[in-house]
Formats: C-alpha cells, structure tokens, sequence
C-alpha cells in the first residue's frame, strides 16, 4: 500500500496488474482484526491438523520397520505407482513373487501411508486362517454393497461374521459335506444331460469355434436349479444368470478406484443399470424364498438333503437372522457358482500347451463310466489336473485380514491394528515348496493332496472359513469334463488368437476373451447313451 502511494504521488506510470493488486491488497488491509484474527487461526488450525496426521502417521511406520520390506517410491504414495504399474501391465502379483524372493516369506509394502503386512508363510498362514478371533475379515469388502446398494451384506455365509455367521457355518458345514454328494449326484446328472442335448449340441456343429468359458458359465449357472434353488427365470435359461453375474463382477471394483472415477460412476448409465439389476435379482430372490417357505411349511420341519436353498432358510432361522439375509446368501451363491467355470477355463488355458495331458486326460474320462457319485473317485488323472490348474491359477488369487491384537507371526512381532495379506498365487510359486513352480505338472497331486506340506497349497483357503462348496465343485467339474471327452474331441485354436488374458488385480481369477476351442461331435446323443452303456 506505501508502495503504492510513493508511486501515485510521484506521479509514475504504473501497469494496470501492479494496480489491481495493489488495489487488493488495499482492500485486505481494511478487513476487521477479529475477521483476520478468525482467518489466521483457522490457517494454523489446519497446519496443525496436517502435521499432526502425518506425524502420526510417520510414528506408527517405525512400529513396523524392523519388518523388512521394500523402499517405497515416496512418503505419501508409498508403493502405489510401482503397483500402478505392475496392474496396467497385469503383472500385480507376480510384483509380489518379486518381492518374496527379494525381502523373504513375510514383508511389509505400503498403500500410501498405510503399512500393510504381505506373508505367504506356511506357519503365518496357519495361524491367519486358525485364529478367526484375532485375524477378522475387513469391514470394506467391495461385494457386500454396490455404491450403496446390497448384495451380499454382512451376514452371508462367504462375508460375515461372528456368533451369527458361526452358526449359520455349522449348520451349512453338514449340506456341503463330502457324504452328502450321494444325494446331489442324482440331480446333476440329469441337468448335464439336459444342458448337453438343449444347449451344447444345438450350438455346435463339425468344427465350430465355442470360447470354452462361456460355456462353463452356462452349465454351472443351472447347478443352483437343481440344488433347491429354482430361478424364477426358469432352470432352461440359466446363461442369464451367469451374465449378470459377470457384469455385475465388472462393475464392483469400480468402487475401489480413485474418487474422481468413483464420483463419475454415480452418473455413469452402465453403472446405473448395473444398480438396477442388483435391485431385480434381490426382488427376484424374495420371491424366491417366499415360495419355499411355503413348501417347507408343509414338511413339517423335515428338509431334503438335496434343497439348498431350504438350508439356507433354516440356517439363518437358527441364527435368528430375517429374509434378507437368506438373500444375501442367494446373491453368495450365484456370485461364488461361477468360479468353477473360471478354473476349468483357465484349466483349458494350459492345456493348450500340454496337449498330452489333455489327451491322456480325455482318454480317463473316455474309458471310466459313471455310475454314481463313487465312479468319480477312478478319476484319479483328472484330479490331477484339476489340482495342478488350481495350484497355478486358484480362483481365490489373494485375500485380506485384518489383526486386532498383537501378536508374533512370520518371524517378527507385529503390533495390532493393522492389515494383513496373503496370496495363494504367490505361494503356489514359491520354489521352496514347489519344484519348477511355474510349468503344469499333474504328477505333483499322484499321491493325493494330504502328502502337500501343510498350508503350502489351498486353493479352499483353510480352517473355519475354508471354501463349504469345495466337495460340490470338484463333483460338477469332474461331470463337466466327462460330459466333453465322452461326446467331442476338443482342438485349441491357434494359441495367439486362443489365450486369454488372466486378470491378476482382483482378489479372484477373471478371463478376458476364451479360451477358444473347436468342437466336433464324436456320437449323437442316442450314440453317447449306447457308448456309456
């Protein structure tokens, strides 16, 4: 302002900025004391506020730094571009594998400021999956809600928590029960050979090029129909579900990106009508356990062996839960059904490159018939390649814990409060424990899976949250499997145009585009019945 003044009465040409400025500033200088005094205050305020979080923030870091680790690419953002990277590359977990061999089994990486701790420890991974008390999912999984819209709450059999989701646990433990296939097998059957003459045969002809997930998804999409679980849609269009059930998977990490991306989806029309269908299959499942309820009414509390969704019912009846969580249950099973067609797709991945082991497989299922649920037990070969495609690509590529007290994992003592991972993809290409980790080699499982050093292996997960439906997928993959050897010899387009892209940045294996392969019928139906006779 005397600046300002000097310069007027001298008389001095001034530019035409240097006077509004100045004019400014003349105009701040008349702001009342207290107005300065508030705005002054309200300035330290927030300076304190900032420096105090990351005070903090630094503080807790050095709670952590005898855990050995990686440098991070800078305070604030921690490892996020490095991890940035490795995603638009699709190598997010093999960044990881990285890291193991580099800084050992157990480490630490940060998201931003947040320490995280990444084991793969044979003894850690024990502990994690043994001490659900201590080692509790995280409140932010992205498939319990949809920008506000449930899918599968916080009560589900795959989601929840505490005394609810243990007796919910204990109840369903005995549906899914190894013994228990005696009775599903009879209902499978039939659909695999309903499916086989109404939807594969009609679609395929001499040489026709099918993408091999897709169909998986349509075949496994009519399990829950033949479980108790009858979709208003009708069990003969069951692909409509599996497609929901892919969009909808498309959509959900969307509320794992930045807030501007997060922010622009509120109005984005596919994000809106992914909202909607949420909204429909919910209906769509009120309905459906309205009308079973009613049935069950009139069995006088004896429930089949082979009624899912009757199970459900009563499971959280017993944990004295309402409708909608029976829902969310639904919304569990048609989310987690589809995994099966994720692994036999990525099964068929590497079989396009270990052609013997397709033929010595299809050669099994050719000359084994299947006459109950026991027949499938002389797939010993089979099995062998289902285990290995589950070591190299498990459905469940990661998961997250989250430890409430202290405790001595891995080696080093960690305080509490804070996040833990684990990767099964990670260790299942962990050389210490599997021999030239990355080639597809069936004979690791010859002696079955109990000769597998303990928690070196489990694709499942392990202890009181190990996977309930692990019994029925091993049974429909190996009927799927049998239904193609038995009725098509299946070729690999040619490996460029035929492979997929596996994502690696979500929690659970995602096929992007096939595997393709060409179908040629090798009976008609009437045939198949003759040959399996």
């Amino acid at each position: 302002k005397q600046w300002y003044q000097r310069r007027v009465r001298g008389r001095v040409h001034i530019p035409k900025s240097a006077c509004k400025l100045s004019l400014s500033l003349t105009e701040v200088s008349k702001v009342p004391r207290v107005d300065m005094f508030l705005l002054f205050t309200l300035l330290i305020a927030v300076t304190g506020f900032y420096s105090y979080n990351l005070g903090y923030r630094w503080l807790k870091m050095q709670r952590y730094r005898h855990i050995p680790g990686p440098p991070p690419d800078s305070f604030m953002k921690g490892h996020g571009p490095t991890l940035q990277m490795a995603k638009k590359n699709n190598a997010f977990l093999d960044c990881f594998v990285t890291w193991v061999e580099q800084y050992g089994e157990t480490f630490q990486f940060r998201i931003k400021t947040r320490v995280v701790i990444f084991t793969v420890n044979p003894d850690a991974l024990k502990q994690i999956f043994q001490d659900v008390t201590n080692f509790i999912k995280v409140d932010h999984l992205p498939n319990r809600a949809l920008f506000g819209q449930r899918i599968t709450g916080l009560y589900s059999i795959l989601t929840g928590g505490g005394q609810e989701w243990a007796i919910k646990r204990r109840i369903m433990t005995s549906f899914f029960a190894k013994q228990n296939m005696s009775h599903l097998y009879p209902q499978l059957m039939p659909l695999m050979s309903r499916l086989l003459e109404t939807k594969i045969k009609p679609s395929v002809g001499s040489g026709t090029v099918l993408d091999i997930h897709e169909l998986f998804t349509m075949i496994f999409s009519a399990l829950p129909g033949v479980m108790g679980m009858e979709c208003p849609m009708g069990v003969d269009e069951p692909e409509e579900i599996g497609k929901r059930v892919n969009i909808l998977l498309d959509v959900i990490p969307v509320q794992l990106a930045d807030l501007s991306k997060v922010f622009g989806a509120y109005g984005d029309a596919k994000k809106i009508a992914t909202i909607q269908m949420v909204v429909e299959m919910r209906m769509m499942g009120r309905k459906m356990v309205a009308e079973k309820r009613k049935e069950m009414y009139e069995w006088e509390g004896k429930i089949p062996d082979d009624d899912l969704l009757a199970w459900l019912i009563s499971a959280n009846d017993g944990a004295g839960l309402s409708d909608e969580e029976v829902i969310d249950d639904i919304m569990t099973v048609y989310l987690v059904i589809d995994n099966m067609s994720k692994q036999l797709g990525s099964l068929f991945i590497y079989l396009i490159n270990y052609p013997e082991i397709y033929k010595k497989m299809a050669e099994e299922l050719r000359n084994t018939p299947l006459t109950s649920h026991r027949s499938l037990d002389k797939l010993k070969y089979t099995e062998m390649v289902i285990l290995e495609s589950l070591r190299m690509t498990p459905v469940l590529l990661r998961g997250t814990r989250w430890l409430v007290n202290k405790t001595h994992l891995g080696g080093y003592d960690i305080p509490g409060d804070c996040q833990f991972q684990y990767s099964q993809y990670v260790l299942h290409r962990n050389a210490s424990y599997w021999p030239k980790p990355r080639e597809f080699i069936p004979e690791r499982f010859e002696n079955g899976i109990p000769n597998v050093e303990s928690f070196t292996y489990f694709p499942f997960l392990s202890g009181p949250r190990a996977c309930l439906g692990k019994h029925v997928a091993m049974v429909a993959m190996k009927l799927t499997l049998s239904m193609l050897a038995v009725n098509f010899d299946l070729t690999p387009q040619p490996v460029a145009a035929s492979l997929p892209t596996v994502v690696q940045t979500m929690a659970v294996t995602r096929l992007k585009g096939g595997p393709f392969y060409h179908f040629k019928p090798r009976y008609t139906v009437k045939e198949t019945v003759a040959h399996e006779e």
